[in-house]
């Protein structure tokens, strides 16, 4: 916990430090939230949304883009600051610490993946005072979706650094299941307007599951029991991306050592 409060740490000073950064993401987060509710203006009544969700386009979209924030930190978060840490030659130092790989990483991306909560959040909270945005929140349903949410995206996020601390560049995997998730996993619209095939496929990506969960406990207040398949779904991804995850970041340490590539950026 230590060490996980001194890399927090660490990132708020920095944060701080440049808080013309900071000013411009809130205008740029003001900015996204603006054009989304003229835009909901201007679709109007989307029957889709309200017939699944119950609730307008704009509170519908606001939860896809705080969920895609989100997601967005933990799929690139981890291979960022592990490039970062190459770059300026932090990295080599970090992995002789008595720790493992994964903790090592882990604690490396600690601070952007709680930038990332923050700005959804941030985005949640402001459609909502703001825009008024209709939420129905359910804390506990909500809570627990996003839980497994961060569990199955946390893997992924090693997997990309795995990646980069091999190939010492940003993981196109990544930006590629970036892209697919707001194409076909509801982001923006709902999956139900996809082609069969389409929609079919849309199961195979975690972001769609997690999309469901979310939306379905932020806008419905949906209890336990109609959650539990997305739970079970979500859980399947992690059973899977997690010993491959694992396996990965351990297989790039070795290769970089037994290469001598790691001091290299």
């Amino acid at each position: 916990m230590r060490r996980l409060l001194a890399f927090l740490r660490r990132d708020l000073e920095i944060a701080t430090a440049y808080r013309l950064n900071g000013l411009l993401l809130m205008a740029g987060g003001l900015f996204t939230l603006t054009l989304f509710y003229f835009l909901a203006r201007t679709v109007g009544e989307a029957p889709a949304v309200r017939g699944r969700y119950g609730a307008d386009y704009y509170s519908f979209a606001l939860v896809g883009l705080a969920t895609a924030t989100l997601l967005r930190g933990l799929q690139r978060g981890f291979g960022n600051v592990v490039r970062a840490a190459q770059n300026d030659g932090s990295l080599e130092p970090l992995l002789a610490a008595p720790l493992s790989t994964f903790h090592v990483v882990a604690l490396m991306a600690s601070g952007t993946i709680a930038s990332a909560l923050v700005r959804a959040c941030g985005l949640l909270v402001a459609g909502a005072l703001l825009f008024g945005a209709r939420l129905d929140l359910h804390p506990l349903t909500f809570a627990v979706t996003l839980a497994l949410t961060a569990l199955a995206f946390s893997a992924l996020g090693l997997l990309s650094a795995a990646f980069v601390l091999v190939f010492k560049r940003g993981d196109p995997f990544a930006y590629a299941l970036d892209m697919l998730s707001y194409l076909f996993a509801g982001v923006l619209y709902p999956v139900d307007v996809l082609p069969g095939a389409l929609r079919m496929a849309a199961r195979l990506l975690p972001a769609t599951h997690a999309l469901h969960g979310l939306r379905a406990a932020a806008l419905e207040g949906a209890g336990v029991e109609r959650l539990l398949p997305t739970w079970g779904a979500l859980l399947a991804f992690s059973a899977v991306l997690w010993p491959l995850a694992a396996w990965a970041i351990q297989s790039a340490r070795r290769h970089v050592e037994r290469t001598g590539t790691l001091p290299h950026s």
